[in-house]
């Protein structure tokens, strides 16, 4: 399943996350998950579910997808996880001009969209539009 929205988001225990720019912040402290890293993915983002939770059953917010192979496509999108070792970001070719950094994140991982893309926006808009 594919994933445009603003406010759509997928909770995991195993992601894979691409974008041009990802920001790690500091460590965090959550009322419901504890320590946690927030990530900023920005400039053409997408995440992964590879490995669903278990038991299958939110954690962080109450109407996040939790299907395995279900994938966020984004212009920007935040990502909080309970992994504290270090992102290992490797250099893909996501588009025939721009790289991406791509990482996989081995432990619980939540991911929502923050900003959708605008193609997809105005394609949405159009289709209404015409019916």
């Amino acid at each position: 399943m594919l994933l445009h929205l603003a406010g759509e988001s997928i909770e995991c225990d195993k992601c894979e996350v691409i974008a041009r720019k990802i920001v790690p912040s500091s460590p965090q402290i959550d009322d419901i998950l504890g320590r946690v890293i927030k990530y900023e993915c920005s400039r053409n983002s997408s995440t992964e579910n590879l490995k669903e939770l278990v038991p299958k059953k939110f954690k962080h917010k109450f109407s996040s997808n939790l299907d395995l192979g279900t994938i966020l496509k984004a212009d920007s999108i935040y990502i909080i996880t309970t992994q504290f070792k270090r992102l290992k970001l490797d250099i893909i070719n996501k588009t025939g001009r721009h790289k991406a950094s791509k990482g996989t994140i081995n432990e619980y991982t939540f991911a929502e969209i923050k900003y959708p893309l605008e193609n997809v926006l105005n394609s949405m808009t159009h289709r209404k539009a015409l019916k």
